[in-house]
């Protein structure tokens, strides 16, 4: 088993200290476009951190300085830092445990662009040679001395090298109360290190998370929950619009980097260790948003990897999925809405586009909960096996290793019956006692295309699992939405026709002559109905048969934001 350095030190008076630096130094988002290119932040994005490198090589802005040490790695002279971060400084960094001292040998193996490239700066009494300064001095030997006379007192580097131990970084927080600026601490990843993760490595915020941080609704509410905390940014998310939050997580690692966020970004969570739902048993929230550890890990794999605490729950199979969705309505007040990301496995004897759901569809059965679920990929378990073993550094893996790892987790799925793995996410919402006495309602759907949900698409889709008697309802269709058609030459009747949503989910749906028109005429004057007949007259077609044409697209077209009631 491989660990993580010790946490950082919760001490709130320097904490209090890195932030008023970290804004002095206006080290942002903003100020890092502009100290870099596009091309260099879009290499950052893809863990790659040599770009940037050498555009910040001899930059010493402050934002400069912290994001070389902080986001890429590499070594700065204590002078660097304390000027970069003066009312902290370097000191200030390694009693919070941020930081370390390190030895001339160790930073110069660190540095990927060297000194001559001026980008460090230069040793304090280098500094005042001037210019006519000579290179680094060949090491001396040692000098010898009676054993009997006192030792010579160490000689203090005046000005060492430092290396950051944790990943810092700036964060935009777009909310609908407005942007905040805040700085993200967690464990390094192999950009930085070289290495496979530990195996209580803590993630900072990946794609991931962000794609749970923009579907999550943003509505304010008495009481959230944030279930497997990782760093915690979810829980500062919640923070802006939740009177109160608490946060979870499995690891102590990552509990302790949680709290640390919160206390940077002056942010008050109630953070606890434990299982899942186990630390607020009897607790109920209004809202609950979790990005578990749902990846599914064979025994043999965590037993010859370990159990890496961010992604695998340490369950069987699919099971912890299974296991937060079972448990989610005793912990949500009534009208509360769960929000997960989440993998499932589809049976071989499935088709992973009309079936995928089945297994998800039994885990919610007899909830008092409505549900919306989206498999938004679907993987054959080798692309899935592969994905997930260099996710954890399997580019690092010697090859043996890393067929050993790839043949028994595909023999795994193999010997389960696993076809496919499906990923996406689902959201929920609990019932009152009204509504669970008539059962709940659930929706999937496949693969949306276009833009990905955001709070409010979400929310609406909930909503519209509750919609009225759908012949009942005067529609009104969206003032974004378009139609496309297609006609073969010379046929005076389009041959395909296509409805084009320009914001919500930005989908494009083929759908029916019918179901176009109905769509056409909803203004919100007429009812369904009143629309269904008109058609069929029109048409010449029965009444019932236009209904059984139309319902199921219309309900569809209302969830994604098409129609609205």
């Amino acid at each position: 088993m491989t660990t993580s350095a010790p946490v950082p030190a919760l001490d709130r008076d320097l904490i209090a200290r890195l932030r008023f630096d970290v804004i002095a130094a206006s080290w942002t988002t903003d100020t890092l476009e502009t100290l870099l290119s596009d091309g260099a932040l879009s290499a950052l994005m893809r863990d790659s951190r040599l770009p940037a490198l050498v555009e910040l090589a001899g930059v010493t802005d402050p934002a400069a300085t912290l994001t070389r040490f902080f986001v890429l790695g590499q070594p700065e002279r204590a002078s660097a830092l304390d000027a970069a971060l003066p009312t902290l400084g370097a000191a200030g960094l390694e009693t919070l445990g941020l930081a370390a001292t390190i030895d001339e040998a160790e930073a110069t193996s660190a540095l990927v662009v060297t000194r001559g490239c001026g980008k460090f700066a230069p040793k304090r009494e280098d500094a005042q040679a001037g210019e006519g300064a000579s290179s680094p001095k060949t090491p001396t030997l040692p000098t010898m001395h009676d054993p009997d006379e006192e030792a010579p007192e160490l000689e203090v580097e005046s000005d060492p090298w430092m290396s950051a131990l944790y990943d810092l970084r700036p964060h935009a927080a777009t909310l609908p109360g407005g942007d905040r600026d805040w700085w993200v601490t967690s464990d390094p990843g192999e950009m930085r290190t070289g290495k496979p993760l530990a195996d209580d490595h803590v993630m900072g915020v990946g794609g991931a998370t962000r794609t749970l941080l923009g579907m999550t609704v943003r509505e304010s509410v008495d009481s959230a929950l944030d279930l497997g905390c990782g760093c915690g940014i979810q829980a500062l998310y919640l923070a802006t619009h939740a009177r109160r939050v608490v946060a979870t997580d499995l690891s102590a690692r990552a509990c302790a980097l949680t709290q640390f966020n919160a206390a940077l970004n002056e942010a008050v969570i109630d953070v606890r260790e434990g299982s899942l739902f186990e630390p607020v048993v009897g607790e109920t929230f209004d809202l609950i948003v979790s990005n578990p550890p749902f990846v599914i890990t064979p025994d043999t794999v965590r037993g010859a990897a370990g159990l890496l605490e961010y992604r695998d729950g340490g369950m069987d199979r699919d099971n912890l999925v299974r296991a937060v969705l079972r448990g989610a309505p005793a912990c949500l007040a009534e009208g509360g809405t769960l929000q997960m990301l989440a993998n499932w496995e589809i049976p071989a004897s499935r088709n992973p586009d009309t079936q995928w759901f089945e297994r998800v569809d039994a885990w919610l059965k007899d909830l008092p909960v409505d549900a919306w679920v989206v498999q938004r990929d679907v993987l054959d378990p080798a692309r899935y096996v592969d994905m997930w073993i260099r996710d954890s550094g399997g580019q690092l893996m010697a090859r043996a290793d890393y067929e050993r790892a790839f043949t028994s987790w595909l023999v795994d799925f193999r010997r389960a019956g696993t076809g496919a793995i499906g990923m996406g996410f689902v959201a929920l919402r609990r019932l009152d006692e009204a509504e669970a006495a008539s059962g709940g309602v659930r929706a999937f759907d496949l693969s949306l295309d276009g833009h990905a949900p955001r709070g409010c698409d979400v929310a609406w889709a909930l909503a519209s699992l509750r919609a009225p008697e759908l012949w009942e309802v005067a529609l009104t269709r969206a003032s974004d939405v378009r139609e496309e058609r297609h006609y073969v030459p010379g046929s005076p009747d389009p041959e395909l026709l296509i409805l084009h949503q320009g914001g919500g989910l930005g989908r494009s749906v083929p759908v029916s002559s019918a179901v176009s028109a109905v769509v056409g005429a909803s203004d919100g004057e007429l009812t369904v109905g009143q629309i269904v007949a008109a058609v069929a007259m029109l048409t010449s077609v029965e009444v019932d048969d236009v209904r059984a044409e139309v319902e199921a697209p219309l309900r569809d077209l209302i969830r994604w934001g098409f129609l609205t009631f």
